[in-house]
This record gives structure tokens, C-alpha cells and sequence, in this order.
């Protein structure tokens, strides 16, 4: 499975190899946790408001799951997280992303979905606190240009990309 994040060349069959963390030049895992840092520190403010959210999600019968890959992330998961995502004031939805923190309804979250949030966690760490007004920004010309505020949103646009490749 080729991930969205992997930049590496084609093999010569046209297939892109399959490399590990594990396996890569000390170099190149240095400069991964480099960059994984400065991106978490980057996206803290955003985080800890996730967090914010997190807390009474996972007091409340929740779960928690630390999700792996080239981004890190908090997933939460419990009936908390269901009545939020279900009552959120831009619609209901299966989950949500805040900085470093993914919330997730308790049962059905798809590895498409997932990817789907994996990829503003990217974007939280690429933006950092500007985030949510270049997201807010996105949708607001969008709609201004008379197209739909949610799918024709740039951010969007690229998770759902990202989707595709799962």
C-alpha cells in the first residue's frame, strides 16, 4: 500500500518501494523525528485544545490509541465522541481533527477515514495555529465563488485525495 505522505521514487516495475522507519539511514531517521517534532511543536496550540476535547471524551468510557505513521496522532473514540461529532455545528460527521488529536465515533471508523484525518493532522503541522482560519479562509472563497464551502475547500480537497490511495 503506497501511503499519500511517501515522496520516494518508482521502483523500475513502476511500483514505489517499500521502505520502514526501521530500515532507512540513521540520517534520514533523525531528519523524520526532526521534522515530527518541529511539526508537533508547531501544531501545540491546536493540540492542546484537541486535548481539551479529548480529556472528558476518554473519562467518559472512552478509548484512546496512539495512531502511528508518518504523522502521529491521539485517537479518541466513546459515546462522548459520538454525541459531539453527531451535534457539531457544521453537521454531523464520523470524525474530527484538532491539531494532533483525531476524534472518532466509537464503532465503524474506516482506514479511509482515518486517512482522511491523518491528512489535516499533516496540515495542522504544516499551518500550525493558522490552521483554522486558512481552512475557514479556503471555505469562505469557495462560497464565494459559488461552489460548495465543504467540498471545494482546498484542505478538503487533499484529504479526500489522500483517501483515494488506501
Amino acid at each position: 500500500m503506497l501511503h499519500p505522505f511517501d515522496k520516494s521514487p518508482p521502483a523500475r516495475n513502476g511500483r514505489k518501494p517499500r521502505t520502514t522507519l526501521a530500515r532507512t539511514r540513521p540520517a534520514s531517521r533523525s531528519a523524520f523525528w526532526t521534522r515530527s517534532l518541529l511539526g508537533m511543536l508547531w501544531a501545540l496550540p491546536l493540540t492542546v485544545f484537541g486535548l481539551a476535547l479529548a480529556l472528558p471524551i476518554w473519562v467518559w468510557r472512552g478509548h484512546l490509541q496512539l495512531v502511528r505513521t508518518p504523522v502521529m496522532a491521539l485517537l479518541v473514540r466513546g459515546p462522548l465522541a459520538d454525541a459531539i461529532l453527531s451535534r457539531h455545528p457544521f453537521g454531523a460527521m464520523s470524525a474530527m481533527a484538532v491539531g494532533h488529536v483525531v476524534i472518532a465515533e466509537n464503532h465503524g471508523l474506516s482506514a479511509r477515514v482515518l486517512m482522511h484525518e491523518l491528512v489535516h493532522v499533516r496540515q495542522a503541522e504544516c499551518w500550525g495555529p493558522v490552521f483554522p482560519f486558512a481552512y475557514l479562509l479556503s471555505s469562505a472563497w469557495a462560497a464565494l465563488r459559488g461552489r460548495d464551502a465543504y467540498w471545494h475547500n482546498r484542505f478538503e480537497m487533499a484529504a479526500r485525495e489522500a483517501e483515494k490511495h488506501v
